[in-house]
């Protein structure tokens, strides 16, 4: 059974370790090294900063980026989803991280991934105009998922 893991807009300040760790340090890297790349070289390298009391993450100098952490029961970070909307019609994912082995190992679907890439969906349907969601690391493929409304 999978630990608990929600997923929230904010970071608290004691989590910068952790969050530097995963997002900078992940093993999974060299996975999607050449999206990382791509995104990097079009959009701007992921930036952890101080906000209002908690930690955020931007990237280069793309406005009005949104962040999404899925955290532990402990409130440590397991993963991260870097995304904003543009061209009105599409939310671009900049940048999606997890922790290595989140999912015991199995070989299943990653639930933390499957988790923040839910989110970003939900938060599609309910914005007016939004109708696709692209994922960056995918370029040689583009991922676009239709979005539904409810």
């Amino acid at each position: 059974m999978s630990p608990s893991i929600w997923v929230t807009s904010k970071l608290a300040l004691e989590q910068r370790v952790a969050l530097e760790q995963l997002v900078f340090f992940n093993a999974n890297q060299h996975r999607v090294r050449d999206g990382i790349e791509e995104s990097i070289a079009t959009y701007g390298a992921p930036e952890i900063y101080e906000h209002e009391g908690s930690l955020r993450v931007r990237v280069g100098s793309v406005q009005d980026v949104q962040t999404l952490f899925a955290v532990d029961e402990n409130g440590r970070p397991v993963g991260v989803a870097v995304f904003v909307r543009m061209e009105q019609a599409r939310f671009v994912v900049l940048h999606v991280v997890v922790e290595p082995r989140i999912d015991g190992g199995n070989g299943a679907s990653n639930p933390v991934l499957l988790r923040l890439m839910h989110e970003i969906r939900r938060a599609a349907r309910v914005t007016r105009g939004v109708d696709r969601i692209e994922l960056v690391y995918k370029q040689a493929n583009p991922v676009r998922l239709q979005v539904s409304r409810i």
